[in-house]
């Protein structure tokens, strides 16, 4: 058949952009270093999806293309009269496949929880995500086997009394990834205290949430002690990101309502493990820059190992004065401050209690050691305004590193509001050989629940009671 103009540009159009799609490759090293799937050993997940979404959209157009007059019309009637029912269909399928999954979590207010009286049973395996990953990745932690019980209120305790010395607010680093129950710091801290402590912790949580189930259920409990655990990952967020949490728009939950289907996970799925192997070991132009990661401390044959993505590192990258006026602090900071308030107001004690980034334990503990331009390179990956010189930049980094402990620590001061941070503790127990951070995973091990028992047990024991005219010694006080 004899190609009309308009036929041969469209061809021409089509053969391009589908060849620029499989010519030009993803950011392998990126992918690696944020521990993301790679098809093929070169694209991204989203990269190839656009590649198979072409070539079906590519085929479809010529199926209907290649034709003209009558025989045009019929083509595009029955593509769309397809799609009329193939839609529909797919749709319901996809309703009727879907599960009360995970029902892992009860989001009936904004403090959602865990269901009531629970038990959730799984295996966790320390190693990257990807296929394609570090060319020499060494071995994490290894299989951790863990069991979550909730209590009669949805969340991680082993009694639901009326009353506790100590509440617990935060988020999975309070409630326990991938620890067992008898591991979570919470629980620790009640054996080493002597005192009763009731955890409401949940994944997944912020400042908002914190503000929230101190509300609708901490207080209730009268506790002397109420510790919100502050993680500097990601519970730095602004006002407008609280708003879009409680609001979202309808995109927001069309996105969430397709991550959650069966039939697209499963093509996910699928994808991820047929093409995930193929080429996972292929050379990499550029994956050097990755030569000092997994970091090992302390150096030699018993370190132990620590991956982290790069925007740990660009969150660390910040002054004391630039984040002391970041809208992202601005907001938890305006939180903190009424849970302070509601706090005195029902005579406890509010202790913020500050958790680092697995990169700020880390990597100031070693840099000293480390090749200055990869460590720039690797923060480059997802910073994109202009970087000092090596040497300069890994100097400012560490300068830096302390930047957002330091603001909230001296904020709490100001406001007479009792503040720990955790980094000391664990960076110590880093440096001396315990691993306590899992290696793939930017949550605590065992190990690492049990410094953060340790070092808030002895805080606590130092400053019993701040203010209070009842200032017996922590270790000796029991529960009413």
């Amino acid at each position: 058949m004899k190609l009309i103009p308009r036929q041969k540009i469209w061809l021409t159009i089509v053969i391009v952009v589908n060849l620029a799609l499989w010519i030009i490759p993803s950011d392998v090293v990126e992918q690696i270093a944020r521990d993301r799937h790679t098809m093929l050993g070169r694209y991204s997940r989203t990269h190839f999806s656009w590649i198979l979404g072409v070539l079906v959209i590519s085929a479809i157009s010529f199926y209907v293309d290649w034709s003209t007059g009558e025989t045009y019309k019929r083509r595009w009637f029955k593509v769309i009269a397809a799609l009329l029912v193939a839609m529909p269909a797919l749709g319901v399928i996809d309703f009727l496949l879907r599960t009360p999954e995970a029902a892992h979590y009860v989001k009936d207010q904004v403090a959602y929880h865990r269901p009531v009286n629970a038990s959730f049973d799984a295996v966790y395996e320390d190693k990257p995500e990807a296929y394609r990953t570090y060319p020499n990745a060494p071995a994490g932690y290894g299989t951790t086997r863990c069991s979550l019980t909730t209590d009669k209120h949805g969340f991680r305790n082993r009694t639901a009394d009326d009353q506790y010395d100590i509440v617990v607010l935060g988020d999975s680093f309070a409630e326990g990834s991938n620890v067992s129950d008898e591991h979570v710091w919470p629980v620790l801290l009640g054996e080493r205290s002597r005192l009763s402590v009731y955890n409401l912790g949940m994944s997944g949580y912020e400042p908002l949430h914190y503000l929230e189930s101190l509300r609708h259920y901490a207080l209730k409990f009268k506790p002397r002690y109420v510790l919100c655990l502050l993680y500097e990952g990601n519970d730095f967020r602004s006002a407008k990101a609280d708003r879009k949490r409680l609001k979202p728009s309808f995109s927001k939950r069309l996105k969430v309502y397709l991550k959650r289907s069966p039939i697209i996970n499963g093509i996910d799925r699928a994808m991820i493990d047929t093409l995930g192997p193929v080429n996972s070991r292929g050379r990499v132009n550029g994956v050097e820059i990755l030569n000092w990661l997994p970091l090992a401390i302390p150096p030699g044959p018993k370190a132990k190992y620590y991956a982290f993505a790069p925007k740990q590192l660009r969150d660390m990258y910040q002054t004391n004065e630039g984040f002391s006026q970041d809208r992202h602090w601005l907001n938890p900071r305006s939180q903190l401050g009424q849970m302070s308030e509601l706090c005195s107001e029902a005579g406890c004690q509010l202790v913020v209690v500050f958790a680092p980034t697995k990169a700020h334990v880390t990597l100031p503990a070693m840099a000293d050691s480390l090749p200055a331009g990869n460590v720039r390179a690797f923060m480059a990956l997802r910073y994109r305004k202009p970087l000092p010189e090596p040497g300069a930049f890994l100097e400012s980094l560490c300068e830096g590193a302390d930047a957002r402990e330091s603001v909230v620590g001296d904020w709490c001061k100001k406001q007479g509001i009792p503040f720990l941070s955790l980094t000391s503790a664990l960076r110590s127990s880093a440096v001396a050989g315990r691993q306590v951070y899992y290696t793939y995973d930017q949550h605590w091990t065992p190990a690492g629940h049990e410094v953060v028992a340790e070092a808030i047990s002895e805080y606590l024991a130092e400053h019993p009671l701040f203010g209070s005219n009842e200032a017996l010694p922590l270790q000796v006080r029991q529960s009413d």
